[in-house]
């Protein structure tokens, strides 16, 4: 083999290997969620769908264009989340499923070994 094809070898090997790395499961509930797009990890954080998490836990999301701001609520619990404080993906806004939680007072974990994040509520 030349060295080149040695190099973009390597160079494909890498790219399958961060590509299968990115890939988070979200559980909200003990279901299962699946969302366009689906949750990610940027900069050592875990972003999901705002929308897809907040909904699977019984939430519901109201957004605001004119002022790019959104409203989530479960129950009589309600929080307001920017826009700003996520990160946008295809047009939806994704936010740190921390955040999420707090919004929606539910237990969040994270499971490395699966990278599988846990949403789950009491009541």
């Amino acid at each position: 083999m030349t060295r080149t094809t040695l190099i973009v070898l390597a160079a494909l090997v890498a790219t399958s290997v961060c590509i299968a790395s990115s890939d988070v499961t979200l559980v909200a509930n003990g279901r299962q969620i699946t969302s366009d797009p689906p949750p990610m990890i940027q900069d050592g954080r875990t972003y999901v769908p705002l929308r897809a998490a907040a909904e699977a836990v019984g939430g519901k999301v109201d957004y605001d264009p004119q002022t790019k701001r959104i409203t989530i609520c479960r129950g009589v619990l309600c929080t307001l989340i920017r826009q700003s404080d996520g990160i946008t993906v295809d047009g939806r806004v994704l936010v740190g499923i921390r955040q999420v939680g707090e919004a929606l007072n539910a237990e969040v974990n994270w499971d490395a070994d699966t990278r599988t994040v846990r949403i789950t509520t009491t009541d």
